[in-house]
């Protein structure tokens, strides 16, 4: 016990002080953009990514409860199990109430959530329960809470029929009127979205990847003349993770 809290101890201290821009450069795959305009687009572009014939069982984490991402699969062999709070789904349940996730160790092939954990306050747990479930990788994408700064509140664009459960400019972090039926809980800066996986995959010993929308011309300019951490921080929407287990 003494000796894993040195290890820890290091690990945290490495963590702690790496150039995250660095970490992400050298784990960021150009190859691959994730670019899609909503929920069902989104599992378009994840079953492009999933749709390996190695793949046999996925377990999909807050899908939806319409079975978006097995109707995007073109190989018709691949089975996706889908655990949500509603809707259409192998498992009903509310991911905050679980201690565990309910599967043995290696049940899947992959683990995938898609703009799901930031909704969850054991965000912490599941990521690790994620990863324990999971053969091969774990698939995530999650948001950059402070592109909102920019492409709504800066850009002034408040709501204009706004519901009474969502804020002015924010769907998932502004004041609303009445009790809001859905909130994220974390609100992630890019750099915290590439420590905190860049910890996990160290901690785990696997591999990791990050997948980031590829710039048009417009914002590569702004990059040049702001800099990678502006234009990172503010204005690139969303990252996914890929963290695969060696063998």
């Amino acid at each position: 016990m003494e000796q894993e809290s040195k290890i820890d101890e290091k690990l945290y201290q490495r963590i702690l002080h790496c150039d995250l821009l660095q970490v992400f450069n050298t784990h960021r795959n150009a190859k691959v953009n994730p670019y899609y305009i909503d929920r069902e687009d989104r599992n378009r572009f994840a079953a492009e990514q999933l749709g390996s014939n190695e793949i046999k069982r996925i377990l999909n984490l807050g899908g939806g409860g319409a079975r978006h991402l097995q109707a995007s699969l073109s190989n018709e062999e691949i089975e996706v199990f889908e655990v949500d709070i509603q809707g259409d789904c192998d498992l009903k349940v509310n991911l905050d109430s679980l201690k565990e996730l309910p599967f043995e160790d290696n049940s899947f092939d992959v683990v995938c959530a898609f703009d799901v954990l930031e909704h969850l306050e054991k965000f912490h747990l599941l990521n690790e329960e994620m990863f324990r479930v999971a053969k091969d990788y774990v698939l995530i994408s999650l948001p950059n809470s402070a592109a909102e700064i920019f492409y709504d509140f800066l850009r002034n664009k408040p709501q204009k029929d706004p519901d009474l459960d969502r804020g002015t400019f924010s769907t998932f972090y502004g004041l609303p009127l009445m009790p809001p039926t859905d909130r994220h809980r974390w609100w992630m800066y890019f750099h915290d979205i590439i420590r905190y996986y860049f910890y996990i995959s160290q901690k785990n010993d696997a591999d990791l990847e990050f997948w980031t929308p590829k710039m048009n011309i417009k914002k590569r300019i702004f990059k040049f003349i702001f800099g990678s951490h502006i234009y990172h921080s503010f204005f690139c929407s969303s990252v996914w993770i890929k963290i695969s287990k060696r063998r």
